[in-house]
């Protein structure tokens, strides 16, 4: 069995490593703020944190919250952990980073929400129903343009003598025509 990573609860999370190393993985997962502490066992490392990241999620969006956790002078000392959790929904995520909070009791996070928080789902729903509504206005506004733009000029008929090959075509039924009239 490979020895690398840190397990919490059933949950085996990757190798410790330096905050100032890391960057967030691009999918979704939780995380572990880590602080290096020799009464923890079997891995010298007390959980300070434990985060949630959705896909994609900015390295500075990890930033603020660890920035939360300790002084500057002392955040070279914080490491972090991730257990990846892709194809996994929010609510999945946030049930199992909860149980650990419960386990674990980390000191950073004695007030986390139990659920996202109602405002800002509220929020969240809001904007999706605005953005419904203005893609729904643009549509309609791209579909009466025509009613605004001035009408295709129709194409001229040309001025000048015909081409040769239309020419042609009119002097011989120009001539069929008057041999028709003189017989």
């Amino acid at each position: 069995m490979d020895e690398s990573g840190i397990r919490f609860n059933d949950c085996f999370f990757g190798e410790p490593i330096p905050v100032t190393n890391w960057t967030p993985p691009r999918c979704a997962s939780l995380y572990a703020i880590l602080v290096a502490d020799a009464n923890w066992a079997p891995r010298p490392f007390q959980p300070l944190y434990f985060g949630e990241l959705g896909n994609n999620t900015q390295l500075v969006t990890v930033q603020r919250e660890v920035t939360t956790l300790l002084p500057a002078p002392r955040r070279e000392a914080l490491f972090v952990a991730v257990l990846p959790l892709p194809f996994s929904t929010t609510g999945q995520r946030w049930i199992l980073r909860n149980e650990l909070i419960w386990a674990y009791n980390p000191p950073c996070q004695v007030r986390t929400p139990q659920s996202p928080p109602a405002e800002l789902v509220a929020k969240l729903e809001e904007l999706e129903r605005r953005h419904q509504e203005h893609t729904a206005e643009l549509r309609q506004l791209f579909a009466s343009a025509h009613n605004f733009l001035p009408p295709k000029p129709q194409p001229r008929r040309r001025i000048g003598f015909l081409p040769l090959d239309g020419g042609l075509e009119i002097a011989d039924q120009t001539s069929l025509k008057l041999a028709e009239t003189l017989a």
